[in-house]
């Protein structure tokens, strides 16, 4: 199997330091706002949440493109920038939320950087992990890839994503403190 990118919410700290390192790999300057992957930090309940592109297997970004700007190659999508007009239907059709119009009016997403994610490397918790998929890391993205909202910007879906996310940990644990009692 090939190796893919698994987010850990349960692990995440919320420091930020794999959008920091994204963004000025991609970007050139330390960002949160300009990376490829995003944190959802939920101070008030001590929880955060990473959102990353799930580069899906039947990726709805990429067969609405009109100018055929996004490609597959060895299972990542990539965008072509040449041929992207910045029409954002790609960021509508992402369920997700990971794709956006950057500066320039192109789009932005993750592209694991060409298979050697810098922001696993930068990773102290292994909130991000960069592998073949184990059972339970393929039980846990297929958790992370239901949870699929159509409406609103990208910061909205990721929104949506996180505090699912959080919702379903946080009845987890007390589901098991109450077993445990």
């Amino acid at each position: 199997m090939k190796k893919q990118l698994f987010a850990i919410p349960d692990r995440c700290t919320g420091c930020n330091r794999c959008a920091y390192i994204c963004s000025a790999s991609h970007e050139g300057v330390f960002s949160p706002y300009l990376s490829r992957i995003q944190i959802n930090n939920f101070a008030s309940r001590g929880y955060s949440v990473q959102s990353i592109c799930f580069q899906c297997s039947k990726a709805s970004c990429l067969e609405v493109c009109p100018e055929s700007a996004l490609y597959k190659d060895d299972g990542v999508v990539l965008v072509q920038r040449d041929k992207c007009s910045g029409c954002g239907e790609c960021v509508s059709a992402c369920p997700y939320g990971m794709i956006e119009i950057d500066n320039t009016g192109g789009v932005r997403k993750c592209d694991l950087c060409g298979g050697a994610p810098l922001c696993v490397e930068e990773c102290f918790t292994k909130a991000l992990v960069y592998c073949e998929p184990t059972a339970d890391l393929a039980k846990l993205k297929g958790a992370q890839l239901r949870l699929r909202s159509q409406q609103g910007s990208p910061g909205e879906k990721r929104f949506r994503l996180g505090k699912a996310l959080m919702d379903k940990a946080r009845s987890t644990e007390e589901a098991d403190t109450a077993q445990k009692n």
